[in-house]
């Protein structure tokens, strides 16, 4: 019987799944047996979302807050939350009930595992540390639902993975049943928890391998599902137009700023008033503002407010959407990011969004905001109520400003969406105008004497001690610091965590007492302080690291940082030996005003603060003083010379090892070998003892290391995923007058001329800066490699040209003009040209290139038939009037629409010196009637005397002549009541009739 037992094939995975699953319901006591069959009912009938990830995240925190009171945890489990709900959401598309049930079953035992670890006080920093690792690797696929159906393998891989944490769980969930005498007895082994998450790693991975090759053979990835599959033939086409529809929206990942700031701790205060309740409990669209100075914790505030809107568990618990603008990410400063990303969290909640189709296109422009706001209409529930949660409005410039609150404006009117925003609390901050805006809005100003700071304060001192981190010889110590940083903090929490982590550095009580003495006043002073004493030892790597970390146009990781130091700009040569070996010592240079994000592993400045005090701080002030333009060409010239390496992309060979003495190995051949810093000791600590081994062989133990390294290739030359995706971005601030970056910059254009994106508004801002601060020879690279159009149009038909024009950037229109071979005569659809552009703003110097250089034709007509000697004379721009008639050559006598003239339009604006030039210069006709009138029964009329004198004087105008109504000048002056007028014409009129 053994034997045939022996010899029978292993049971299938999905078969063992369900194992699993019985085994941890087995274990459970009748009540938590109901628990879990409760929770697996409420699942299938209700298949768990992504709200549910927020509300078990919510819970998890609201528990922990419990006993750890500015400690938050639950955000660690998000990712790896997200894995399962995806995985519960399988079920449901497949026909049969089993595999339903199952899905839902590990998403219940995942709930009731994770709840019960909060009972772990002694555990659950470093549990859910292992399940925010876990979460890395876990399988969150927007396709998976796509592919699942037809791979068995992907479908044994999902059930291997999830057995693995349905084990996880059951002996997580075992143990914290355990009393607190058996959980000290017996304790969680790391080796145990090791395995578990080794094991989760190598499924996940090979989950991501399968995803990664299915989703490059089809690029629909479910042309192949066959109808007997899926519960509906039409599901297949759901699917696809659902993805299209929601990615037209937006790709951008929200969910990560929400989790950095979360993380930060916990507020409660809100909670108390007033406002808040009646704002969260209204039935109508209304807006609720937090106001606050800077470093109040306005962004934690919020992050706190999405948790407990996520909380309620009712069937129809309002919909709960956020959005975290991060200064550091430029794309999540733009309405059109924002918007689509509220959108994309609305719809997410419809089931078929079919109808939405036809309004997407192949890619979205910040242009189409009003079209993402009509799809939030056409295809979200008028009468479903929606909160939104938005931070960091004021970081917005205030184009963007304007059409993001317009369009949350559109959106409260037609749907019931309360609205919770913050806004710093200083001079000119533009908030009365969104106030106005906003419906219903109430302010709330964040108290200096936040009831909520005094527990921070306490909360992460014992943090510290229990840490390790803050020792003090006199247990007294504590509370003098915790009443000096109470009294300091005038409501910022800033302050007081860069204090906390000020006086953590401290070896001395006396160090401690000194420095409580002599607290800085404000955030200024502090960072001054930090960035002083931390940069003394290194002061060019902490200015160099600074720079890096602000110009980036995304959040480097702590390895992609590490690569980017140890360049040297303008050489080509790729040294080993340069690489920083712990990057934690360029971090250790700028103190704590940069932190590592420990589930990205991204590094940033711990608010934007610091970088506007970097930036705009006097020198002499600022010991880190650096202009932003400085920090973007350092980091430009990074980028081309790091994507100049000729060790790119080439690959190592795997060659026979012979035996090398270590004495005489190159030290050549054993850089190649050491792929990191673990690696460089552990052969260190071989070659100290081989001195004593005279045949000891260095080849094993190098060709070890590099075949180890070799084994993972994605760990070498970490920048060049960032150098290689932003490398389009950066080249425009690049040192284009060094002739060494200027060569590398060249042969990197024309040897990526493939890879140059289709410009936007960003691409000509950076032109403009480029061919304004001495880079027109990149410029003229890049326009050469033939990539870049410059009679592109934008939503209004504007060519860039014309944008130069209008703006005032001389350079710009030069390079244009003289390399771009821009279409000077390029109309918009109203009929404006460039010269049009630049008239209108008043930029004469412009006009003159356009008609120079450009030959601009300074006649042409726009749809109202108006020239721009026209627009000029109206508009009273003396200096462009002479340019035109000068220059350009212009025509006074040409007539608009309405059959006026520039001298008309002059007269009509009361412009004499206008007048002037066009008698004097242009010889206009001053007898030319326009509607039945001369020019000087029209200044007659309107009461210009200045104008008046010049069309006899100048003009010789004639006093006689009559408009339509038979009336004369003088006529007209006695009617309307200009006695100055009157006296001038008959002094005129006596004058000829002497002579």
């Amino acid at each position: 019987m053994s034997s045939a037992l022996a010899k029978a094939s292993p049971l299938k995975p999905e078969i063992r799944l369900a194992q699993a699953v019985s085994e941890f319901e087995a274990d459970l006591s009748n009540e938590q047996k109901a628990t879990f069959r409760t929770l697996r009912s409420q699942s299938l009938s209700t298949t768990p979302s992504l709200q549910d990830v927020m509300r078990l995240t919510a819970e998890v925190d609201h528990r922990t807050s419990k006993k750890f009171s500015s400690a938050c945890f639950g955000p660690r489990f998000t990712n790896f939350l997200h894995g399962v709900q995806q995985f519960a959401t399988l079920g449901d598309i497949l026909v049969g009930g089993s595999q339903n049930l199952l899905a839902c079953g590990v998403w219940s035992l995942v709930r009731m595992s994770l709840l019960s670890i909060v009972n772990l006080s002694t555990y659950i920093d470093k549990l859910s540390s292992l399940f925010m690792d876990v979460g890395r690797s876990a399988p969150r696929y927007e396709t998976i639902a796509m592919l699942y159906p037809r791979s068995s393998r992907l479908q044994s891989d999902l059930s291997e993975y999830f057995i693995v944490v349905v084990n996880l769980c059951h002996h997580l969930f075992k143990f914290g049943q355990k009393s607190t005498v058996q959980q000290f007895t017996s304790s969680l082994s790391d080796a145990h928890l090791k395995t578990f998450q080794t094991e989760l790693s190598k499924w996940g991975t090979s989950i991501k391998e399968q995803m990664d090759v299915s989703e490059a053979q089809e690029s629909s990835g479910f042309r192949a599902l066959t109808r007997e599959v899926f519960k509906s033939t039409s599901y297949q086409q759901r699917l696809a137009v659902n993805a299209r529809v929601l990615n037209f929206c937006s790709t951008y990942n929200h969910e990560v700023a929400w989790k950095q700031i979360r993380k930060a701790g916990n507020t409660s205060f809100y909670k108390q008033q007033a406002d808040y309740r009646e704002w969260r409990d209204s039935s109508h669209s209304g807006t609720l503002l937090y106001i606050g100075k800077l470093g109040s914790g306005k962004s934690v505030l919020l992050a706190n407010i999405v948790s407990d809107l996520s909380l309620p568990a009712e069937k129809d618990s309002p919909l709960v959407a956020y959005f975290f603008c991060k200064h550091d990410i430029p794309e999540s400063l733009q309405a059109r990011t924002i918007i689509g990303s509220l959108a994309r969290q609305l719809l997410l909640n419809v089931p078929d969004l079919g109808i939405l189709a036809k309004s997407c296109k192949n890619t979205h422009t910040a242009s189409d905001t009003e079209a993402v706001v009509e799809m939030i209409f056409q295809g979200f529930p008028a009468d479903a109520k929606v909160y939104f949660v938005l931070d960091g409005l004021d970081e917005c410039d205030d184009e963007e400003k304007e059409t993001l609150v317009q369009a949350i404006w559109k959106i409260q009117v037609k749907l019931k969406m309360l609205i919770c925003a913050s806004f710093r609390e200083e001079p000119n901050n533009g908030l009365q105008s969104i106030t106005d805006k906003f419906l219903a809005t109430r302010a709330v100003s964040i108290p200096a004497d936040n009831p909520d700071i005094d527990t921070f304060i306490e909360a992460d001192l014992e943090r510290c001690l229990r840490q390790g981190r803050l020792t003090i010889g006199d247990p007294t110590l504590i509370l003098e610091i915790q009443e000096a940083l109470s009294k300091g903090s005038q409501g910022m929490f800033l302050w007081v965590a860069l204090q906390i982590q000020t006086l953590c550095s401290m070896k001395t009580d006396y160090a401690i007492r000194e420095a409580l003495a002599d607290l800085p006043k404000d955030l200024s002073e502090t960072f001054a302080r930090i960035l002083r004493k931390s940069g003394s030892s290194d002061p060019a790597l902490q200015k160099k690291t600074l720079q890096f970390v602000l110009a980036a146009y995304r959040p480097l990781t702590t390895n992609e940082l590490r690569d980017a130091l140890s360049v040297t700009p303008g050489d080509k040569n790729w040294d080993s030996s340069k690489i920083l070996n712990n990057i934690y010592s360029a971090l250790a240079c700028c103190g704590c005003l940069l932190a590592v994000d420990e589930e990205e592993l991204t590094v940033r400045v711990i608010h934007h603060s610091v970088k506007q005090y970097i930036l705009d701080t006097p020198d002499g002030v600022n010991h880190a003083k650096f202009s932003f333009k400085e920090a973007q060409r350092t980091l430009a010239d990074t980028v081309v010379t790091y994507l100049s390496y000729s060790v790119l992309g080439t690959e190592l060979s795997r060659v026979k090892a012979h035996a090398i003495a270590v004495q005489s190995a190159p030290s050549k051949i054993v850089e190649a070998a050491i792929g990191s810093s673990s690696t460089a000791r552990d052969l260190a600590l071989k070659f100290l003892g081989s001195r004593r081994q005279h045949e000891f062989d260095i080849s094993r133990a190098l060709a070890k290391a590099q075949s180890s390294r070799n084994s993972k290739p994605e760990h070498a030359f970490m920048f060049y995923t960032y150098a290689k995706t932003y490398w389009q971005d950066h080249v425009f601030y690049v040192s284009g007058q060094d002739a060494a970056i200027f060569r590398l910059c060249s042969k990197l254009i024309y040897s990526r001329a493939s890879e140059l994106r289709k410009v936007d508004k960003d691409y000509w801002t950076r032109f403009q800066w480029a061919a304004e601060n001495g880079n027109r020879n990149v410029l003229e690279l890049l326009l050469q490699a033939g990539k870049v159009d410059v009679e592109a149009q934008n939503s209004d038909g504007r060519t860039p040209l014309m944008q130069a024009a209008g703006a005032g950037h001389i350079d710009t229109v030069e390079v244009l003009l003289s390399i771009g071979k821009a279409d000077v005569n390029a109309k918009t659809s109203v009929g404006s040209t460039a010269l049009t552009m630049a008239v209108g703003y008043g930029h004469s110097d412009i006009v003159e290139l356009l008609l120079s250089v450009g030959k601009a034709d300074v006649d042409a007509k726009d749809s109202r038939g108006s020239t721009v000697l026209m627009l000029a004379a109206g508009a009273g721009h003396r200096d462009i009037v002479e340019v035109l008639l000068r220059v350009g050559k212009a025509n006074v006598e040409v007539k608009s629409s309405t059959g006026s003239t520039a001298l008309m339009l002059a007269i009509g604006a009361g412009h004499r010196e206008i007048v002037e030039v066009l008698l004097s210069v242009g010889k206009a006709n001053v007898e030319a009637k326009i509607s039945g009138s001369t020019p000087l029964t029209l200044a007659a009329e309107r009461g210009y005397r200045e104008i008046v004198e010049v069309l006899l004087r100048l003009g010789k105008a004639n006093v006689e002549a009559k408009n339509s109504s038979g009336l004369t000048p003088l006529m007209l002056a006695v009617q309307y009541g200009h006695s100055d007028i009157v006296e001038v014409l008959r002094l005129h009129t006596n004058r000829i009739s002497k002579a």
